[in-house]
């Protein structure tokens, strides 16, 4: 009675071959988005991994429900690999925690630690202040790097004919201040690489700034950190805050590097 038939293990074999060719097309796909820097479509995804349109469309369906996959301004890689991904990059989270926090204790701010991924930046750590007026947010949102504090401060780590095929010449516009065109941009990251930081004056949102710098870690990975304020309190604030997430870079990449502990609680 326990045993099955031929043709049931035929059947069973089948079904593993055809999981095991489902889970390989979906890798090849998420490999195709991780290396593009922009957005890609349905047909030239196909192209791609040499895959039917059809197939790939229902795969990218699917990946897309678990939010592996988002279609924001074209195909993309989605805020749900953030968690997965948090895994495998738990050495640099883990460690990045305490410096966010005691960066936002030192400003009372709240404190973001994103991913550069292609032209957009993913939240993968925060701390958040405890003011009534404070910016919130969520992890695994994602942001233009252009209209970033936390953005351009990646961008800048970049020589400008990386920024322009990365970039491309058109930049949305998300609020009046928003730089909106390339000369801008790279007019706007020679300020960055002079002063060490990063500014958005109510480019990305209105009525928030920033500031933010690149991490210059060991790891493949590109990190930056950000300090997101309300900007009725930023001019008056701009300069403390400048210094002390320059002092939490140095500190948290020593840490990274072993020179440093990490803070205490």
């Amino acid at each position: 009675m326990g045993d099955r038939t031929k043709d049931e293990e035929t059947t069973a074999r089948e079904g593993r071959g055809e999981s095991i060719q489902v889970i390989a097309r979906a890798a090849a796909i998420l490999r195709a988005l991780a290396s593009q820097s922009e957005g890609s479509s349905l047909g030239r995804l196909a192209r791609q991994v040499g895959l039917p349109r059809s197939t790939v469309q229902r795969i990218v369906g699917a990946l897309r429900d678990e939010q592996w996959v988002t279609v924001e301004d074209g195909l993309r890689l989605g805020p749900g690999l953030v968690a997965l991904a948090g895994a495998a990059r738990g050495d640099v989270l883990s460690v990045a925690q305490p410096h966010l926090d005691a960066l936002r204790q030192r400003v009372d701010e709240t404190v973001n630690l994103t991913l550069l991924q292609g032209r957009r930046a993913v939240s993968v750590a925060r701390s958040f202040s405890d003011r009534p007026l404070s910016v919130r947010g969520a992890l695994g949102d994602t942001y233009p790097l252009h209209s970033t504090s936390h953005g351009k401060a990646l961008l800048a780590e970049m020589t400008d004919e990386q920024v322009r095929r990365l970039m491309g010449s058109r930049l949305e516009p998300l609020t009046s201040r928003t730089l909106r065109t390339l000369p801008a941009l790279l007019e706007d990251l020679r300020g960055v690489r002079e002063r060490g930081v990063a500014v958005d004056e109510e480019e990305h949102a209105e009525g928030i700034c920033a500031v933010g710098v690149a991490l210059r870690l060991a790891t493949g990975p590109r990190y930056a950190l950000a300090i997101p304020i309300p900007a009725s309190r930023f001019a008056a604030r701009r300069d403390v805050l400048q210094r002390e997430l320059l002092r939490c870079r140095e500190e948290l990449e020593a840490t990274m590097a072993g020179v440093l502990p990490p803070p205490g609680p």
